[in-house]
């Protein structure tokens, strides 16, 4: 486990809610607008998150939606979001530059559409299955 572990630490990699069709949906348009296809994938039910990161720094209970692992660090709510969005291709990461708004409010947005993101694009019994030529941005 400490190998994966290490292998894992250099990786920014996205959290999310495997169940969720919005939040697989919002994966799909990751992978097709990652530019420099640097970003990898772990649905939040695969334990990875557990191995990775220490249990001080995960939030309990997990936060709805996404949570994004990048440099040692866990970000959550809209702060991971914008951070994702920086490794997206124009125009997707123009919203990276809303990071200038209040954490506050911005959260607020965040977690409006979290709560309703199963009303919005409905609930998986399974993780999708991704392309085979993007199997191995995905962690198990």
């Amino acid at each position: 486990m400490q190998t994966d572990r290490e292998k894992l630490q250099d990786k920014a990699i996205v959290f999310y809610d495997g169940s969720c069709g919005f939040c697989q949906s919002s994966v799909q348009l990751v992978l097709k607008y990652n530019k420099q296809q640097n970003l990898y994938f772990a649905p939040l039910q695969s334990g990875v998150l557990e191995q990775l990161v220490p249990a001080a720094q995960v939030p309990d209970p997990l936060p709805d939606a996404v949570l994004f692992y990048e440099h040692g660090k866990l970000y959550s709510a809209s702060e991971a979001a914008l951070r994702i969005t920086r490794h997206l291709k124009f125009p997707w990461s123009l919203f990276s530059y809303f990071r200038f708004i209040p954490v506050s409010f911005r959260d607020k947005i965040y977690s409006f559409i979290a709560r309703h993101r199963y009303k919005i694009a409905g609930r998986r019994e399974a993780c999708m299955f991704p392309e085979p030529h993007q199997r191995a941005r995905f962690i198990n």
